[in-house]
């Protein structure tokens, strides 16, 4: 009679296998979840950085404006939580209004007929 070995030990390399790519995406879900607010959204006009927000300064709603900045360009930003999205831009389509909040490192939106881009850098 053949002996038989229990279940765990004749699948013990899968269980390993598959106890290490649960324990990866629990540390990659984690690192995303819980990652500190530290991002920055660098405004761009005609291809030239002009401006920083550092995002973690912005935790209630504030509207920015590039005419405050000191730019003569009809372009708003609205600060919130963590982010940064375009509102009250003077282009006929306000195609850059629709991309909404932005606040991830890689993010950007773009006002092309006012040539001014937003984006997320760490």
């Amino acid at each position: 009679m053949v002996q038989r070995k229990p279940l765990f030990e004749e699948r013990r390399g899968l269980f390993a296998l598959l106890g290490a790519a649960l324990l990866l995406a629990a540390l990659f879900a984690g690192r995303r979840l819980f990652r500190q607010p530290g991002n920055r959204a660098e405004v761009f006009w005609n291809g030239e950085r002009v401006w920083t927000f550092y995002l973690k300064d912005y935790t209630d709603s504030v509207t920015v404006s590039m005419e405050q900045l000191g730019f003569d360009v009809p372009v708003s930003f609205e600060l919130r939580e963590h982010q940064i999205r375009f509102v009250k831009v003077d282009c006929p389509d306000k195609l850059c209004e629709g991309f909404g909040f932005i606040g991830l490192p890689t993010q950007t939106a773009v006002c092309m007929p006012n040539r001014v881009s937003v984006s997320v850098v760490e």
